[in-house]
């Protein structure tokens, strides 16, 4: 059996400094981007995992959780951040808060930095839970975690979502139902968000039940946070193949989505219907009030933590939870109107 990689090995095939690849593993955000990839990709090719577990050893409990979501400036994650510490602060625990920016690169740093300050476990929303080197070194150390709003392939790990491809589908199936058969769905880049792959298997089921063709369903995959859609949705709206509907994989896309439909001459929803998933509160004072999948966001916040709590304190079995969401009331989505031309 060859010997175990180390981080010497990794400043070999990285070509850095020790003192490099140890500021990269554990303060990431303190490093130049390139050095960081540089660093994360000699990792990747040695398979080598930053040793921890001596580290935990040697401390007691600190009463303090370590949280990782993609960014705060979508209030889906800031919201679910204020449900896990208003109980954590039930519970006389404290929280430290970092983000990912929605960089798997940026992951396993970010998890270091939080051990490195001596968390007790951990509450994740990754970009990918399965295939991922950040679960997979929590699984081999030990160290208790739960995942948030991932969906995670494997039953040994504990999570808390919703079910994201049926929120999907519940939205398109609300603009089918309203005689809308021409549908797109707009995004967050797969690559970033296994969510975002999930509503789009639950967007393309909801139009093969319907008996709509789904050979190649119209997509448009842009950046998370990215708030100028008038360019990308622009052959979706005013070509010849024009959509009428559009599903959004997040309210904060929907909500661009909107603009962008004003912004090429179209009403909402009268001549486009435009839904998201997420239910954030600053889509009920948009006009039109939008149409969206609502989460959970601060009981899936609240039920992530005591799902941790149960491990650090000693519960073998992991558990996951789908908990329910529902449409809301909506004015973003209407009927099927034909159009008497298109925009151009």
């Amino acid at each position: 059996m060859s010997p175990k990689p180390t981080m010497r090995d990794v400043a070999r095939k990285s070509g850095l400094s020790i003192a490099t690849v140890s500021r990269v593993i554990n303060s990431p955000d303190d490093v130049p981007a390139p050095t960081v990839e540089i660093v994360n990709a000699a990792m990747r090719y040695l398979n080598y995992r930053p040793n921890i577990n001596g580290r935990r050893l040697k401390m007691r409990h600190t009463r303090t959780v370590g949280v990782l979501v993609p960014t705060l400036a979508n209030p889906v994650f800031a919201t679910s951040v204020q449900g896990i510490e208003q109980a954590a602060h039930a519970e006389g625990l404290t929280v430290l808060l970092t983000s990912s920016n929605y960089d798997p690169d940026r992951e396993m740093g970010a998890v270091s930095a939080l051990l490195n300050n001596r968390v007790d476990g951990l509450i994740l929303t990754l970009a990918n839970a399965d295939n991922n080197p950040v679960v997979d070194l929590l699984l081999a150390e030990k160290i208790p975690f739960v995942l948030l709003f991932n969906q995670p392939s494997r039953a040994d790990i504990a999570a808390i979502s919703v079910d994201n491809a049926q929120s999907a589908y519940d939205i398109a199936r609300a603009m089918i139902e309203c005689g809308h058969r021409s549908l797109a769905m707009v995004a967050g880049r797969f690559e970033s968000s296994d969510r975002s792959r999930q509503r789009y298997d639950g967007f393309r089921r909801a139009l093969a039940d319907a008996g709509i063709k789904t050979d190649s369903p119209h997509l448009v995959q842009v950046g998370f946070g990215e708030t100028n859609l008038i360019e990308p949705l622009r052959d979706l709206l005013c070509g010849p193949a024009a959509v009428t509907g559009l599903v959004c994989s997040t309210d904060m896309l929907a909500i661009a989505a909107i603009n962008a439909c004003r912004a090429h001459g179209f009403s909402v929803p009268g001549d486009v219907s435009v839904g998201g998933i997420d239910g954030i509160s600053v889509g009920g004072l948009i006009t039109p009030k939008l149409c969206s999948a609502v989460q959970p966001t601060q009981e899936m916040g609240r039920q992530a933590l005591a799902f941790l709590r149960g491990l650090i304190t000693g519960q073998s079995n992991p558990q996951s939870l789908l908990l329910p969401h529902h449409l809301s009331d909506g004015e973003s989505i209407g009927p099927f109107q034909r159009r008497s031309s298109t925009r151009i």
